[in-house]
């Protein structure tokens, strides 16, 4: 084959004599070896190294204020009650949860004087109804219940007969 067609910068089916000149040949290697040479000094575009530590996210200083806060509550009311227990061993027995409160109200004397005749009516019904002597009439009573047993056998009596 010919010489100057060993290098096609463009193969074609049909060449002409633009397509193959030697300046052609070494402009195309000149910029291959450029893009070889920056190729080979690129660096990744993708970071994969490790995001950078913070120490506030790692270390939160208000979570351990807060808690030493609450332990440091914690501690304080242990201490209180501790010194209530020995306090409460330590001296006589006594009641500390008087209440000290008296109740004013301008109608005390006017519920009073109500509650007194209320009261005085209750005894007064209480003591009527015990004086009241039971009334029970026994013969009466006897007369009834004799009644119904008659009744309930006559009854019987005409109900078997029309059975038969």
């Amino acid at each position: 084959m010919n010489s100057s067609l060993d290098y096609l910068a463009y193969p074609v089916i049909v060449s002409n004599h633009r397509q193959s000149t030697t300046l052609r040949k070494k402009l195309d290697f000149g910029h291959y070896i450029l893009h070889k040479n920056r190729i080979q000094i690129v660096k990744p575009a993708v970071d994969t190294k490790p995001p950078m530590a913070h120490t506030h996210y790692i270390l939160k200083l208000s979570k351990l204020q807060g808690e030493q806060k609450r332990i440091n509550k914690i501690e304080y009311e242990n201490k209180q009650l501790c010194q209530k227990i020995a306090n409460a061993h330590r001296g006589p027995a006594k009641v500390d949860c008087w209440n000290e409160y008296l109740s004013k109200s301008l109608n005390r004397e006017a519920r009073n004087l109500q509650l007194v005749r209320i009261t005085m009516e209750n005894q007064g019904i209480l003591k009527r109804l015990s004086d009241q002597k039971p009334h029970y009439d026994r013969r009466a009573s006897e007369m009834d219940w004799q009644n119904s047993r008659r009744y309930i056998r006559y009854t019987t009596r005409y109900l078997l007969s029309q059975d038969e």
